[in-house]
């Protein structure tokens, strides 16, 4: 009997205390945030990125609600995706994500009564990972969910 766990490729990167991930195949690209002066986009939500106006989605703020409404103010890197509905938007984080292959047996899907309300209503799967006697949590992001 073969028995090879298929592994999976995932960008993971880290928003509040949260690791959070996208499947490879759903990130476009990651690439520098541009400067906070670009005009009053960026208070709107918004950034321009060459020709196209992208929504930066504030995950701290639903990550941490309890802590002050106030985004850090350094977020050099977006990581670029695409809503189901095909709308490009950004995700802000603080250092560069990380790409990374995880079992899909280690991804244990978050039941959808679980998911009701505030931030866990953002993530679909969940995975547990030990390496060198570090255990980290890694929340997959519900694309259908974060685009709303």
């Amino acid at each position: 009997m073969h028995n090879e766990s298929t592994l999976d490729k995932f960008i993971v990167f880290k928003v509040s205390d949260c690791h959070l991930a996208l499947p490879m195949s759903d990130v476009l690209k990651v690439v520098n945030c541009p400067p906070m002066n670009s005009g009053g986009l960026r208070a709107m939500g918004l950034v321009q990125l060459g020709r196209h106006t992208i929504r930066v989605l504030d995950l701290h703020q639903q990550l941490s609600p309890k802590e002050q409404p106030q985004v850090p103010a350094n977020q050099p890197f977006l990581v670029i995706t695409r809503s189901p509905q095909g709308e490009l938007f950004g995700i802000a984080v603080e250092q560069p994500p990380n790409l990374m292959e995880l079992p899909r047996e280690s991804l244990r899907s978050i039941p959808q009564s679980e998911r009701q309300s505030g931030a866990i209503n953002l993530i679909s799967h969940a995975a547990v990972i030990s390496q060198k006697k570090v255990t980290t949590t890694i929340f997959l992001l519900d694309l259908k969910r974060v685009g709303e």
